[in-house]
């Protein structure tokens, strides 16, 4: 009965007072060990039972058939009441900024590609204010790809959606270093490419961001509106033939079928950008996308292989996950 009493006066601090071990220890003159035995006791012996209420809107059961289905280490399904592509990129960005919380740590290098998914999740970042309570040491920043100079004809956020942009926003935000891959994301011929990527400060940037903890892309579709079709150096040429290949989905600027695989075309040629097999080497590889416009893109980038982390919609997973 003494023991109960003990046990019993243990689980009301720990879970309804919310005190550590360590401070049940201190209030009761015993260890931590005692009090961690104490809690243990008290689950196998009924004192306390686990239940779990389930928010509106978690999608677990989903986020594990996702990761079943296309080996993922993780899925996260956000729930948006609103459908509009808008609102479903602000979430989609939001859950990005906290997955990147939850796994950034000292001694990190962090490598990004491109997109408004991930300008805004770093715009979340901006104002969460776990960061201003945590300190980082050696973290580094890389881009995945060369940048494009503001273009007067696109909207002022474009420039500041490229990887370049993005490392040097994240890189104050988060005080720590930020590398820049000092290249146009397009040059004007395969020629001027390979003289480029043999440059020392080219070279290294790209041999760091391969060689990353964690790379985050986003993904993309070959329409019109796409970041693939939008960058200012492409010429009709280079636009009629991504328009008439077989592409259907863009992930660190590289164009692939509707089996993941990498469509052969001079636009590669020319694009500075980590190659999507060294891509694939980084262990932690996230891809941030949704809106049922991007679908088919998503499914061939998980069909490839090339992201083990997938951040995406309802509608967009229940679509992965009945798909054949």
């Amino acid at each position: 009965m003494r023991d109960d009493r003990f046990i019993y006066k243990v689980v009301e601090m720990y879970y309804r007072k919310g005190m550590s071990q360590l401070q049940i220890g201190k209030k009761l003159n015993v260890s931590r060990t005692t009090v961690f035995r104490a809690l243990e006791k008290a689950k196998k012996e009924g004192y306390v039972q686990v239940v779990i209420n389930r928010p509106q809107g978690l999608l677990i059961s989903k986020e594990e058939a996702l990761e079943k289905k296309f080996h993922l280490q993780e899925a996260i399904i956000v729930y948006k009441e609103e459908k509009d592509s808008l609102s479903i990129r602000e979430e989609i960005a939001y859950y990005l900024s906290d997955f990147l919380l939850r796994t950034l740590h000292n001694d990190m290098t962090i490598a990004l590609s491109r997109g408004k998914t991930l300008q805004q999740s770093v715009a979340f970042l901006e104002k969460d204010m776990r960061l201003k309570f945590q300190k980082y040491h050696n973290v580094k920043l890389l881009p995945l790809m060369g940048s494009t100079n503001y273009n007067p004809s696109n909207d002022y956020e474009y420039r500041f959606s490229y990887s370049n942009y993005l490392i040097e926003r994240l890189a104050t935000i988060l005080n720590c270093d930020g590398y820049q891959l000092l290249s146009p994301l397009m040059v004007s011929t395969p020629e001027v490419k390979q003289t480029l990527i043999r440059e020392k400060s080219i070279k290294e940037i790209l041999d760091m961001a391969e060689h990353a903890d964690l790379g985050i892309t986003g993904i993309s579709t070959i329409e019109p509106d796409s970041n693939a079709m939008g960058d200012p150096m492409l010429d009709q040429e280079m636009i009629h033939e991504l328009s008439t290949q077989k592409g259907v989905g863009e992930v660190v600027g590289q164009i692939i079928d509707e089996n993941g695989d990498i469509v052969q075309m001079t636009y590669h040629d020319q694009l500075m950008a980590l190659d999507l097999e060294a891509f694939r080497k980084i262990p932690v590889r996230v891809g941030a996308a949704g809106g049922l416009e991007k679908k088919e893109a998503i499914l061939s980038v998980l069909k490839g292989e090339w992201i083990n982390v997938l951040i995406t919609d309802e509608e967009v997973a229940n679509y992965l996950l009945e798909i054949e």
